[in-house]
């Protein structure tokens, strides 16, 4: 049938027939993802209205609280934070975009303690005393108690039976800290008598650890203070109130600290670029969770395998096989690519064949790369003329330069965030960031799948025509690089008539500068400025010492005239 035009060969089938025939792989492969994308988007139309609130995956948005039973893969990293939070009365989870943080605070911590996040209010969960008695020290770390034993069937954060509810609310900065902040309070302290009885009760019961019963406050994207916060003072009060209130020292509503004296716990969650940052200019935060700061990396193989065949198996479905050993292969080599791999396995389970998620259905929906050259093209259409250039600039870096010892498209090596310092770019990284193309952590700047380079025809065509270019923007970064790594040795800069190509370049735009680039630059024409007139010097020099030297043998000349005279 597929032979006969009736139906759509697979792709590998397609690919073999390609070969044979002497053809472009890549660009046929490219081209069936688009028929079969297409052939399969009615079909997925029809599902997604019939499966309307069913389905096992939440595509690329976070995990919620309300997503609690189908969130799963990341038990041990949350019991990790829970202990920590029964320990400590402010954490910092911190990491690189795209791992699930927010996902963990909200599927897994919020739901588990059995408040609903962004309401505040409280659901029949578990609360991190769940299963706990006096004298249970596990029990008050990890909530795994006789009565709360984790079921290996249910989600990450899903309610511990026998479990207290403790008050929780979530925030996240944006552009007014503190306005969040207070309707945050305004939602715990309504229910600031509902604590105080459940401290009491395990206080009567000899329970000592009753901060355990403390309401807790969650600062999800709390990068939002650095790339969202202009006002700096704003960011120090919200900072000051955070920790005022873990340490309960907070004064009534109306001031920075709790409301009417309400000790909250803190969790605050904050990408790892700006985390450093954070309690750099804030030496109060950095004491407060010194020793409490919570790194999430990525998820390891059995981590994704749970995360992706529980969910199914809680809607009835299976994973093939092919297909799961594909989607661990490609997300485990990936920064940050979670989201996509939710994005996936949702438009997969539309196009299910029966119950079951298969290899076929995920390249039907163009597989990752599918997922990101759409995703890629929707935001650049979105972008005025400036961020346009400024987007070009970005991905044209991050896609053109190959980890060391990779062979083409395998691997691009990490950028260093100096390098993205110019007007406009870290305000566009951080929307590159939300539609998860790129991977921000401390010091570096990566793109979230290898395969986006040749996935997004834009980018591959923008690496094609600036061939020349990119081999002469990496000579630059790499001279810029050394220069900076060899202390700024001078004999390193660029002269002469290599130096003014490169400026010309620049200023044409064929050539980017950013940080370590433009402070290369500038230093090369400091140097050429210096050898000017030091050349200008010694030409003047020269010119004194020739007219001194001949005004000498003229004097010398007339002397000996004059002596011929006498004699």
């Amino acid at each position: 049938m597929a032979a006969g035009g009736r139906r759509l060969p697979s792709l590998a089938v397609t690919l073999a027939y390609v070969q044979a025939c002497g053809g472009d792989v890549r660009e046929w492969q490219h081209r069936w993802q688009l028929l079969a994308a297409e052939l399969a988007a009615d079909t997925a139309a029809r599902r997604r209205a019939q499966d309307a609130g069913c389905a096992p995956y939440p595509g690329a948005a976070a995990y919620e609280a309300a997503d609690a039973e189908r969130f799963y893969g990341r038990e041990a990293v949350l019991d990790r934070l829970v202990g920590l939070l029964g320990e400590r009365s402010l954490v910092m989870v911190t990491g690189p975009s795209g791992v699930g943080k927010s996902s963990l605070v909200r599927a897994g911590l919020l739901a588990r303690m059995g408040g609903l996040g962004g309401s505040g209010a409280s659901g029949g969960g578990a609360g991190l005393n769940a299963g706990a008695g006096p004298g249970s020290a596990a029990g008050a770390r990890t909530g795994a108690g006789p009565r709360g034993a984790r079921d290996p069937r249910r989600g990450a954060g899903a309610a511990r039976p026998g479990a207290r509810a403790v008050p929780v609310a979530l925030l996240t900065p944006g552009e007014r800290p503190m306005e969040a902040y207070a309707l945050a309070l305004a939602r715990l302290g309504q229910r600031a008598g509902e604590t105080r009885g459940v401290r009491a009760g395990l206080q009567a019961a000899g329970y000592e650890r009753a901060r355990a019963a403390d309401p807790v406050l969650v600062v999800d994207q709390g990068e939002e203070l650095r790339t969202r916060c202009r006002d700096a003072r704003e960011r120090a009060r919200f900072l000051d109130a955070l920790v005022a209130a873990a340490e309960g020292t907070g004064r009534k509503a109306g001031g920075t600290g709790g409301a009417d004296g309400l000790r909250c716990r803190v969790v605050l969650v904050v990408r790892s670029d700006q985390g450093d940052a954070l309690r750099a200019e804030h030496p109060a935060l950095a004491e407060a969770c010194r020793g409490a700061v919570l790194t999430v990396g990525a998820p390891a193989p059995d981590e994704l395998r749970r995360a992706i065949t529980e969910p199914a198996l809680r809607a009835g479905c299976t994973v093939e096989g092919a297909l799961l050993a594909v989607l661990i292969s490609a997300v485990a080599q990936q920064p940050g690519a979670l989201p996509l791999l939710s994005a996936a396995l949702l438009e997969t389970w539309r196009r299910r064949s029966g119950n079951a998620l298969t290899l076929a259905g995920f390249q039907a929906t163009g597989g990752f790369e599918g997922a990101l050259a759409r995703t890629a093209e929707a935001l650049f259409d979105g972008l005025g003329a400036a961020d346009r250039e400024r987007a070009r600039a970005v991905f044209v870096r991050l896609g053109g330069e190959p980890a060391p010892g990779a062979g083409g498209d395998s691997a691009r090596k990490p950028v260093g965030r100096g390098e993205f310092d110019d007007p406009g770019v870290p305000a566009l990284l951080e929307r590159l960031v939300r539609a998860r193309l790129v991977v921000l952590d401390r010091d570096t700047v990566e793109l979230s799948h290898h395969a986006l380079p040749q996935a997004w025809p834009r980018l591959r065509d923008w690496l094609a025509e600036g061939r020349e270019a990119l081999g002469e923007q990496r000579r630059l970064t790499a001279a810029a690089r050394s220069w900076a790594a060899a202390d700024k040795d001078p004999e390193l800069l660029y002269r002469g008539a290599r130096l003014d190509h490169v400026r010309r370049r620049v200023a044409a735009g064929e050539l980017a500068s950013g940080g370590v680039e433009r402070a290369f630059l500038s230093a090369a024409v400091r140097a050429a400025a210096d050898d000017r007139r030091r050349v200008r010097r010694q030409s003047l020099a020269l010119a004194g010492l020739a007219a001194a030297g001949g005004a000498l043998l003229t004097l010398a000349g007339g002397h000996r005239i004059r002596r011929g005279w006498r004699d």
